[in-house]
């Protein structure tokens, strides 16, 4: 009878060492499953891949038609799009509205223009709040009063972008928030 029990425990033991051996090798496996999905997920098997269409531009053959056109003094085909913050707060002692808050977007075909703006914000900045505060509040309750006011502080920011010598120009100004308080 104790040879019985001495062989029921080496056969459970040995199955012990089978099921830790198991759950190890399960464990790496899943480790590296792991692994291999975080490192896909984050694109790092991605390497930049030539069109698959024949004649179709690549990246590089873009970037040096931009590079061409922005050389040739032509328009790129991009677009770009910059996000002057933070917004532009402008108070009025007189009338009912005695708060004006906008932000702007400005929109470029060449990245060069958002380091020109970058670059020279303060004096945009500046030059932008002057604006603001001397227009008619009443004429900005309208969409054309609002239309021209893009239009004139489009103006203003190419015009310091001339005046600093910058070859780039903001092409559009959009108020994505404007709130008359």
């Amino acid at each position: 009878m104790a040879e019985e029990e001495i062989k029921e425990e080496g056969v459970e033991e040995g199955g012990g060492k089978k099921k830790k051996m198991i759950m190890i090798i399960g464990g790496v496996v899943a480790l590296a499953i792991m692994v291999g999905a975080g490192l896909y997920f984050t694109g790092f098997f991605e390497d930049e891949v030539a069109p698959a269409v024949e004649g179709a531009p690549t990246t590089e053959s873009t970037n040096k038609a931009d590079v061409e056109a922005s050389e040739e003094g032509g328009a790129s085909t991009e677009t770009f799009y910059h996000e002057m913050k933070p917004a532009f707060m402008v108070n009025f002692s007189k009338g009912n509205i005695r708060v004006l808050k906008v932000n702007l977007s400005l929109m470029v075909k060449n990245e060069k223009a958002i380091d020109a703006v970058k670059l020279h914000d303060p004096v945009i900045r500046n030059n932008i709040l002057m604006l603001l505060s001397g227009e008619d509040l009443e004429v900005l309750k309208t969409a054309d009063g609002k239309a021209k006011l893009q239009a004139s502080i489009k103006g203003e920011i190419n015009k310091v972008l001339e005046e600093r010598k910058e070859p780039a120009k903001v092409d559009e100004v959009f108020f994505t928030e404007m709130v008359m308080q």
